[in-house]
Formats: C-alpha cells, sequence, structure tokens
C-alpha cells in the first residue's frame, strides 16, 4: 500500500487514467489523451473523421508545441505547432516527394528553409509569407544554379547565375530575368 503521497497522478494508490473519453475538435473526430479542466491539454492524439490523426502536445483544445499531423491523403508535417497552426521549426512532407524544412511562421513558410521538388530541384534560402524572399540559391536538377536575392518567389535584385557548362553570369534580376 502507498501512504503519504500529496502530489502525483495517485489517487488512493492507485494511477488515474488518462481520459480517453472522445472529445469534439473543430475538424471532427475523437481524442485520446490528457486533459486539463475539461480541454484537450499535454499529450494526446486526434482522431479526426477523414482518417487523418495528430499525435502530439495540446494546449487548451488546440494542437501547441510538438506534434505530428499525418494526413490521409498522404501529407505529413512534423515539427512545432501554435493554436492549431504550424509555427517554429518543422519538416512538411507531400505525398509526390516534395519537402520542404524550416521555420513556418501562421502557417506559412518564413525565415530560413530547404524546399526541395519532385524532379529534384532545391531552393535552399530565406522566405517570408509561403515566397522565396531575401538570400537565396534555386539549383535545377541540371546542375544549373543561381544564388542571389528573392523577391515575391522571384529572382529580384542582385544575383549569379551559373549555367550546366559552367557559364557565369552575374547582375541585377528583375521580374526573374538579368536585366
Amino acid at each position: 500500500m502507498i501512504k503519504n503521497i500529496k502530489k502525483g497522478n495517485l489517487v488512493s494508490g492507485k494511477i488515474k487514467k488518462v481520459n480517453s473519453e472522445p472529445k469534439q475538435h473543430i475538424h471532427g473526430g475523437e481524442y485520446v489523451g490528457e486533459k486539463k479542466d475539461g480541454k484537450m491539454h499535454g499529450e494526446g492524439t486526434y482522431f479526426y473523421n477523414d482518417g487523418s490523426k495528430y499525435v502530439g502536445q495540446w494546449k487548451d483544445d488546440a494542437m501547441h508545441g510538438q506534434g505530428t499531423h499525418t494526413w490521409v491523403s498522404g501529407e505529413k508535417y512534423i515539427g512545432e505547432w501554435a493554436n492549431d497552426i504550424k509555427h517554429g521549426n518543422g519538416i512538411y512532407t507531400w505525398d509526390d516527394g516534395e519537402s520542404y524544412v524550416g521555420h513556418w511562421e501562421n502557417d506559412m513558410k518564413c525565415g530560413y528553409g530547404i524546399y526541395t521538388w519532385a524532379n529534384g530541384e532545391t531552393y535552399i534560402g530565406e522566405w517570408k509569407n509561403d515566397q522565396r524572399h531575401g538570400e537565396g540559391t534555386f539549383i535545377w536538377n541540371d546542375g544549373g544554379k543561381y544564388i542571389g536575392q528573392w523577391e515575391n518567389d522571384e529572382r529580384q535584385g542582385k544575383g549569379m547565375l551559373i549555367e550546366p557548362n559552367g557559364e557565369v553570369f552575374m547582375g541585377e534580376f528583375k521580374n526573374g530575368r538579368l536585366i
């Protein structure tokens, strides 16, 4: 018999069971995990009606902290969440093989990140509002590269274009073209 326990997850010497009562989320489905004041809070898993699933941390009925969301379509996000949106560092993969590894703010790619397309082309650099923006390098699958400035998802500003044959073009880019 366990005696004199003042703190912890024990009542009368027995471990409390994690509440597994279904809780409706905005997208419909069932929650299994820890709760606080009747809300999803702590570690838990949400099984969505469409077959998608979130496993991770919750705060006040919202995905918050570290977690993995796997959509029924095959897409997956592993990373940080804040109030039900991607916010912080994370890895997003699409069912066709594309991926983004980097920072998110308010559900959008923002800050430093690496995006790889299904054909092998890659962008390594800065993002703003889900678009390439700032300093970055784009590598085509034929070996060509652009190293330079981006604005609103286009080559814009000073940059260097390196052709697969080794030719180098440097200068000012506007609307994606060397001027």
